[in-house]
């Protein structure tokens, strides 16, 4: 296995179990665990699927972030902060770089590929429609 593909996978399982503890923190806020089997089977697919949801959503949202930054829309802003904190520390204001510097040390390390992130929420929001399509089976109104 490359080195790259080993990364994607430590990504990939990283993420996963970030979401998956994500998720049962929101289940376990949500729902009181000791009464669960007094849950009513509509309020606990309410209750799943938004525990689900939420993760998905929070991993989509980070990798479209990361997508942006990575294409350059943010480096300004970087830049920014980066020499606006060295101002502020004694003796860092000497090792300042210029704009095209930092915009080419940016562009050597930027990350190709978001495919791990991507994966994870859509394994979380499938899981969520599931929930979701059980939620509308079993809701009367």
């Amino acid at each position: 296995m490359s080195r790259n593909t080993a990364t994607k996978w430590k990504v990939f399982g990283g993420s996963m179990i970030l979401c998956l503890g994500l998720a049962i923190l929101c289940f376990v806020l949500r729902v009181d665990v000791k009464k669960l089997d007094q849950v009513p089977l509509v309020e606990l697919y309410r209750v799943l699927c938004d525990s689900f949801t939420i993760p998905g959503l929070l991993v989509l949202m980070f990798a479209l972030l990361m997508s942006v930054s990575n294409a350059g829309a943010l480096d300004g802003l970087g830049y920014v902060a980066v020499n606006g904190l060295k101002m502020l520390i004694p003796g860092a204001a000497a090792k300042m770089e210029r704009f095209s510097e930092y915009l080419e040390r940016r562009r050597a390390n930027r990350v190709k590929n978001y495919t791990p992130l991507y994966a994870t929420a859509a394994i979380f929001l499938a899981v969520s429609a599931i929930f979701l399509a059980l939620f509308y089976t079993v809701f009367e109104r």
